[in-house]
């Protein structure tokens, strides 16, 4: 939507190129879409776009970029000059606008004209409705991506509760009827059978309370310890979890801290080889370990699991990063928080 937005607005006015930051709460920025960029502008991955200082970005960060203004001097393309002049293309200034949408701001819109240092209050105009068409946009796709994460928790829950009232509650009265039918045979053939049918029922209700867990996470409610503590149960492991401190995290945070703490678990239960473990929670970091047997992994990016996978994208979602050390004595995962 960002390409299509800019190539829009530069093909359609006097703008030859254009590039479009978004910036988090903290002035970190990325640059998310370009157009049209000078050859010095864009060598090694824009890498002049990006690093060093930037008035326009810090002065968004501290609140005094409201509206469309021109950049006398950008620090970024003065040095993108001085070591390509050949390749720059006339482009020495640009404007800038931030996106935003009421209150909320998402980043900037920067667009530039070769041989020009100032832009009119018409092109100053025209940034502005652009911007404010763009910030718009955005918020409506966060209000439906919101929307979506709303409605596939209802589905969750409702799946939940239908596998609990239904699926679950059936294996159990099967792996019931099983003992009962294999206590009152005396024929040994039957009563192995009986007991072999048990057995793979308790198994079934096992597996499917997991399933349910993975679908709601059940106990949050009464705080995220309970929560684990019971969905280690679940996996029958003795675990042992200590709090440091106050800790209040919201509910993104929680249930997302909770999905890796949940995942870790499962990989102990299927490959550690030990029925423990130990969970401290603070409000900087989480940590997990185990005394199994421990892989080989040797950077975050080359995790040896589907799930060690989603847990490091998980943290990445709510700012945190995920560091993981392993041998033969066991496993330490430590997610380390943002704040």
């Amino acid at each position: 939507m960002m390409s299509g937005a800019l190539k829009r607005l530069v093909e359609g006015s006097e703008f030859s190129t254009g590039w479009i930051f978004f910036i988090d709460s903290e002035g970190n920025h990325q640059l998310v879409s370009d157009y049209k960029l000078p050859k010095a502008l864009e060598r090694n991955d824009c890498q002049y776009m990006t690093e060093g200082p930037c008035w326009c970005v810090s002065r968004y960060h501290q609140g005094k970029l409201t509206k469309a203004s021109n950049i006398i001097t950008c620090s970024r393309i003065v040095k993108a000059n001085r070591k390509f002049p050949e390749e720059t293309e006339g482009i020495t200034h640009h404007a800038t606008v931030p996106l935003q949408s009421g209150q909320e701001k998402f980043g900037l819109l920067n667009v530039a004209t070769p041989n020009k240092e100032t832009y009119s209050a018409e092109e100053l105009e025209l940034l502005e409705s652009v911007a404010f068409q763009i910030g718009s946009a955005i918020k409506r796709i966060a209000l439906t991506e919101k929307e979506r994460e709303i409605a596939l928790t209802n589905e969750r829950n409702r799946l939940a509760r239908d596998l609990h009232d239904s699926v679950n509650q059936m294996l159990f009265s099967l792996k019931l009827t099983a003992h009962a039918a294999g206590a009152q045979t005396e024929d040994d053939r039957s009563r192995l059978a009986f007991s072999l049918i048990e057995k793979t029922s308790q198994n079934a209700v096992n597996e499917m309370r997991a399933l349910i867990w993975q679908l709601k996470p059940i106990g949050l409610e009464e705080g995220l310890s309970q929560a684990i503590r019971q969905y280690a149960q679940v996996l029958s492991l003795a675990l042992t979890v200590h709090v440091e401190g106050l800790i209040q995290f919201d509910n993104e945070e929680e249930i997302t801290i909770f999905r890796i703490i949940q995942e870790a678990l499962n990989n102990i239960k299927k490959h550690a080889e030990t029925a423990e473990a130990v969970i401290i929670i603070s409000a900087e970091r989480i940590i997990i370990e185990d005394n199994g047997k421990g892989f080989i992994v040797t950077s975050a990016s080359q995790l040896p699991t589907h799930g060690l996978g989603n847990m490091q994208q998980r943290a990445e979602s709510i700012g945190g990063t995920l560091e993981i050390t392993s041998s033969t004595q066991g496993t330490k995962i430590t997610l380390q928080l943002k704040g």
